[in-house]
């Protein structure tokens, strides 16, 4: 049966309408407590029930505020139905009534969970023992509530701590570590544990001063360093936020980005590099078109001119030397004119591996015997599409090179591959790379290496390391500007005092296999 109470009375504190579902086999019992309720201006609807059946069904509908039970009980006793409510998970208030449960009892409820307890002959304090219990539930609802809020939000600012790619880490107003993210365990992994640590134990003081004084102003800073780390020597760009306390604003201390910028300042490097190329091929191009032009004058007045001498003239000769050094220049100003792209190509589809067999024979005559030849074609063809004489240049040109970067002697690799370079293996590289096929060939020696001060002006015109009057610095920007003229590259990998390997890649022709990934 259902009983409901009547309203609060004016001048007292109403108390929400609750419902509460009273176990109670006695109707009169349950009656008594309905105006004990009703007497105490407990706003209510109480739903009575005696059976076990119903008990449970009433308690699934999970709108009970207040369980009342009896605690002896001849089908169902109130324990039961306690042990019962407390395993559904159901965390309502449970109040015990009874006129003989004893201490040592009601000790055992609250155990298993009974909120309170009212002896029938006080039940003028049931009223007060439900707004208490009702009260309890909901203090500790919000406080579930705000555990489960403070607990999400807590996952959520580790979530995004953790997701972040840049290293983070929290230091305090000493500059010591409190937190890091996991990438910046990872970069400095060497060093762990991080926590505690002084900021200047990983960056050094130079940049330890800046997030000082970051911390005196209250101002972002940045700094950048180079450093050594799990992963090796690599580039950091370092930048500093204020950590303020939320409520009073005071500052604690600083956050601290740490972002490798290793591959990005190498691919700053690797544009400046293309695009200085760029610009000096265009100015040679140009300056050796017009020279071009004036030593072909002066190549055709010196034929007519000795053409018309006696060979006995004593002049003559002076006249076969002015054409013979006329000459060079001219096959200068050819090595320029590939350097900018001026050249014209006649390309075709040809198969680099027989390019480069039968320029055996004479590769090996031009490097002596101190140096041999191994090739290492691939097993099947290298289709390029481009200018055979130019390529053979190449080959020459890359040979020379190997050959003199081995005073004593050594081997000489010469390899052929197809590759498939895509477009983020591309993008990770940087210019002049680009996605495609490619028909590569590759010059590998076992040679003197190549320092990273010489690496950085390797091609470019003129630029030699050799004595004066063994190279004209030619060489190498002959290759990479018949390979830019191709459409392609060449990619060098080198460790000094353990040989270099030149790769040039080449548009592959439409009919070449696929390749492996470069």
């Amino acid at each position: 049966m259902a009983v409901p109470s009547a309203h609060s009375a004016a001048g007292r504190d109403p108390v929400r309408r609750l419902k509460i579902l009273h176990l109670e086999d006695s109707p009169a019992d349950a009656l008594l407590v309905e105006e004990m309720l009703r007497a105490d201006h407990v706003d209510c609807e109480i739903v009575v029930v005696s059976e076990p059946a119903e008990f449970e069904r009433e308690l699934a509908k999970g709108d009970v505020d207040v369980v009342i039970s009896d605690y002896s009980l001849p089908r169902y006793c109130g324990t039961d139905a306690l042990k019962r409510t407390r395993e559904a998970g159901v965390e309502t208030p449970f109040i015990f009534v009874s006129g003989s449960i004893g201490e040592e009892r009601a000790v055992e409820a609250v155990r298993m969970g009974a909120t309170d307890y009212v002896m029938k002959e006080h039940l003028r304090r049931l009223g007060l023992a439900v707004r208490r219990a009702v009260e309890a539930a909901e203090s500790a609802r919000r406080r579930r509530e705000a555990e489960s809020r403070l607990g999400e939000e807590r996952d959520f600012l580790a979530d995004v701590f953790s997701s972040v790619q840049d290293g983070l880490a929290v230091l305090d107003a000493d500059l010591k570590i409190v937190r890091t993210n996991p990438t910046m365990e990872k970069l400095f992994s060497d060093q762990m544990p991080l926590a505690d640590k002084p900021a200047a134990a990983l960056f050094g003081p130079a940049v330890a001063e800046p997030l000082a004084a970051a911390i005196r102003d209250g101002q972002p800073a940045r700094a950048d360093c180079t450093l050594e780390t799990a992963q090796g020597r690599r580039e950091f760009s370092l930048f500093s936020y204020p950590w303020l306390e939320r409520r009073s604003g005071r500052q604690k201390g600083v956050i601290l980005g740490v972002r490798d910028v290793t591959s990005e300042r190498q691919l700053q490097q690797q544009l400046f590099q293309a695009q200085k190329m760029e610009s000096i091929g265009r100015l040679a191009g140009g300056v050796a078109h017009d020279f071009n032009n004036i030593l072909q004058a002066i190549l055709g007045f010196s034929e007519i001119l000795a053409a018309e001498m006696p060979e006995t003239d004593p002049a003559r000769q002076d006249v076969l030397e002015i054409r013979q050094t006329t000459e060079r220049g001219v096959a200068l100003t050819r090595q320029l004119l590939a350097l900018s792209r001026k050249q014209v190509l006649a390309a075709v589809d040809l198969d680099l591996n027989e390019l480069v067999e039968r320029m055996g024979g004479m590769m090996q005559r031009l490097l002596g015997a101190n140096c041999r030849i191994r090739f290492d074609v691939d097993s099947v063809p290298a289709l390029a599409h481009g200018d055979a004489g130019q390529i053979e240049q190449i080959v020459m040109n890359l040979v020379v090179n190997a050959r003199d970067a081995m005073p004593k002697g050594g081997e000489i690799a010469i390899g052929t591959r197809t590759r498939d370079v895509s477009a983020a293996a591309a993008a990770c590289k940087g210019p002049p790379w680009r996605a495609g096929r490619f028909a590569c060939v590759s010059v590998q020696d076992e040679g003197t290496g190549i320092p990273p001060e010489i690496l950085a002006r390797l091609f470019e015109p003129f630029f030699t390391t050799k004595p004066k009057g063994k190279g004209t610095g030619l060489g190498l920007s002959t290759v990479y500007g018949i390979a830019q003229q191709h459409g392609g590259w060449v990619d060098v990998a080198t460790e000094v005092n353990r040989g270099s390997t030149f790769t040039v890649y080449l548009p592959a022709a439409a009919e070449a296999p696929q390749g492996p990934p470069a």
